[in-house]
């Protein structure tokens, strides 16, 4: 038997089947209770006033009222976190970034098809994240607004650090990016505030293959900038923001004339896809001087690939925890001691903006 009250969880679909299935997914885990299933975005938010879950699981195309208006209505009203359940199709993909704009703290993906849905992948990825943002939920006091969970106490990083100080009189020639939970936002902010790129900028955001192409186009009308999609072969030039392909790992590589091609990785063992740690290990070893930028995200991915910065005492800028969607990727690099700053989203825009002009070449 279990200690403590279990994590409420509200379930939106349309289909009886999916909603079933979902709650064959969760039977085993004792600390969820499934409180209630609703049809359509209305209905959920009529059940999410009267039953008050932690989370909800949403679908995304539902009559009445759709997944992106339901999560839109529940952030305005400082309801629970929204997960949601899309399908891995680049109509569902763009869908997900919407929601994901409009309020929505993560996303699983489902196939569309349903007979080849993987079971035990969306089982893990669901009851993972309905777990994290449910026990955030319960922790918060009230019903506050959807803001990120406080991290765990980490240590201090010390400014004296090498790398803090390496590279005052050098330029980037690379700056690359590990993202997740919490990215598509995360990253809008941060791009939107950097001046103009003197270099090629890459980004590891964990996505399926699916979605990363419609999220370079949004990111591309939002900031009004050039944003595309990385493939093998891909050159990496100045003022260009590259979003890796989902679903796959990739490293740069320098030609003999000095500029960077984007090249797949195939054969890792990694659990996260973009991994950031081979992108940043490559990136280590390639550049002249680079930049690592480790944001918002569960896990600890870009940690170990940053650790081939800390040993040529390249930057590591960190984003401060307390403003994380989720702290894991910040935090486990602080604690390894690969930090080289730890700032707040604007104040990484601000740092790499400083590295960039030519005063400080």
């Amino acid at each position: 038997m279990m200690d403590g009250p279990r994590i409420r969880l509200l379930v939106v679909d349309d289909s009886n089947f999916v909603r079933a299935a979902l709650r064959k997914m969760l039977e085993p885990a004792s600390d969820i209770e499934i409180v209630g299933e609703a049809r359509d975005g209305a209905e959920a938010l009529r059940l999410s006033r009267r039953l008050k879950p932690h989370v909800v699981a949403m679908d995304l195309n539902m009559p009445v009222m759709d997944g992106i208006e339901a999560v839109r209505a529940i952030a305005r009203e400082k309801g629970p976190p929204c997960i949601m359940v899309s399908n891995e199709t680049s109509e569902g993909a763009g869908a997900t970034i919407r929601a994901l704009e409009a309020g929505a703290v993560d996303f699983v993906c489902k196939n569309s098809s349903f007979i080849s849905f993987d079971m035990a992948s969306i089982e893990r990825q669901l009851t993972e994240k309905v777990r994290h943002w449910g026990r955030w939920r319960m922790a918060a006091p009230g019903e506050g607004v959807v803001t990120p969970p406080p991290p765990s106490p980490l240590p201090p990083v010390s400014m004296d650090h090498p790398a803090s100080r390496h590279g005052l009189h050098h330029r980037p020639d690379l700056v690359v990016i590990g993202v997740s939970t919490g990215g598509p936002v995360t990253l809008v902010e941060l791009l939107g505030a950097l001046g103009p790129l003197p270099c090629p900028l890459v980004v590891a955001q964990h996505m399926p293959a699916s979605f990363t192409a419609g999220f370079a186009a949004s990111l591309a009308r939002t900031l009004k900038r050039p944003v595309a999609e990385g493939g093998d072969g891909m050159a990496l030039v100045p003022g260009r923001i590259v979003i890796l392909r989902g679903g796959a790992d990739w490293v740069v590589r320098r030609l003999a004339d000095g500029r960077f091609v984007l090249l797949a990785a195939p054969g890792g063992d990694t659990i996260h896809h973009p991994s950031a740690d081979r992108l940043f290990r490559s990136a280590g070893q390639e550049a002249v001087f680079p930049v690592a930028v480790i944001l918002t995200g569960m896990g600890d991915d870009g940690t170990a690939g940053a650790g081939a910065f800390a040993a040529r005492r390249f930057p590591v800028l960190v984003q401060d925890p307390d403003s994380c969607a989720v702290g894991g990727m910040p935090g486990a690099a602080i604690r390894a001691g690969v930090a080289t700053e730890v700032l707040s989203v604007a104040a990484i825009a601000r740092r790499l903006d400083t590295l960039f002009t030519p005063t400080q070449a």
